[in-house]
Formats: C-alpha cells, structure tokens, sequence
C-alpha cells in the first residue's frame, strides 16, 4: 500500500514538472523584442509562419544584422 502511494506521488511530481516546462517553452516562444525566426528564402509566406509559431503581428521580410527575416 505505501509503494502505490508513493508511486502515485511521484507520478504528481513529475507531470507537474512536465506541465511547467511546456509552459515555460510556451511563453519563451512570444517574446515581445524582435527575433529572427529564419529567412525570407527559408519562409517565403512570413505572415503566416509568424502566426503558426504565435507572433500576433503580421510577419514582414525585414532587413536585419543576420539577413532579410520573418517575424522580426
């Protein structure tokens, strides 16, 4: 009985853990400062890129140290 109890506590811990990880990477990806998600030649369609990995802007070609971006 005290091995199903601790099992069951475990298994709390650890989705709990898994549950705060996915939302740590959840709100990293919406960071509000500009961030160079790829090219202009490696996503020709930047505007809908951008809202697939959750920017509310619309994606434009900007020029920037790193190239011509999306989602920047």
């Amino acid at each position: 009985m005290t091995r199903s109890l601790v099992s069951m506590l475990l298994l709390k811990v650890i989705f709990a853990a898994m549950l705060f990880v996915l939302f740590s990477l959840g709100v990293g990806n919406r960071l509000p400062f500009p961030n160079c998600h790829g090219t202009c030649l490696e996503f020709p369609d930047c505007a809908v890129h951008c809202k697939t990995i959750g920017y509310e802007i619309d994606g434009k070609c900007l020029p920037s140290s790193k190239g011509w971006c999306c989602c920047y």
